[in-house]
């Protein structure tokens, strides 16, 4: 659903009305703006050095909102290696940011790295099914520079606002 779009109205479909109880959302409330507790930036999907390196663009000078936790989680060890060769990692952590290792992380809710319950997060995971993130987690998905915006805004962004 792209980011200036509304949410759809679909009367007949039950499990279409299931996710937005889950939710928290209503048919025609814009997707943009709505409020942000964590972002998650990475893993093996999205989580490539040039992902990290399109989230830092948005994080250079910045710092996240008050209230938001992000984490970073570079998709190899090799991309955490090229990534701090790049001086990302300081980006990241001057922003406010948690830079991790490499691995799973609130992908999918390992290690401890949830989204407490009725929480929203902006997520670069790929999947965003109840409970992946933590139980009653809201994930919206979204691409690393949308990731990265929410996190300055505290609340679902345009990138483009701050490019």
């Amino acid at each position: 659903m792209p980011i200036g779009a509304t949410i759809p109205e679909r009367a007949d479909d039950q499990v279409f009305a299931r996710s937005l109880a889950y939710m928290g959302l209503t048919p025609g409330e814009p997707i943009r703006e709505q409020p942000v507790n964590v972002v998650f930036v990475g893993s093996c999907t999205n989580g490539r050095l040039s992902d990290l390196r399109a989230a830092a663009t948005v994080l250079r000078g910045r710092k996240i909102a008050s209230g938001v936790q992000m984490l970073v989680v570079p998709g190899s060890q090799q991309v955490k290696r090229d990534a701090e060769a790049e001086g990302l990692d300081r980006i990241f952590i001057d922003a406010g940011a948690e830079w991790r290792e490499s691995g799973c992380s609130m992908c999918l809710g390992m290690n401890g790295d949830l989204v407490p319950k009725g929480h929203y997060a902006v997520s670069t995971s790929n999947r965003n099914f109840e409970g992946r993130q933590g139980v009653g987690a809201r994930t919206l998905l979204a691409s690393p520079l949308t990731a990265a915006a929410s996190a300055v805004r505290g609340r679902v962004t345009d990138p483009r606002e701050l490019l």
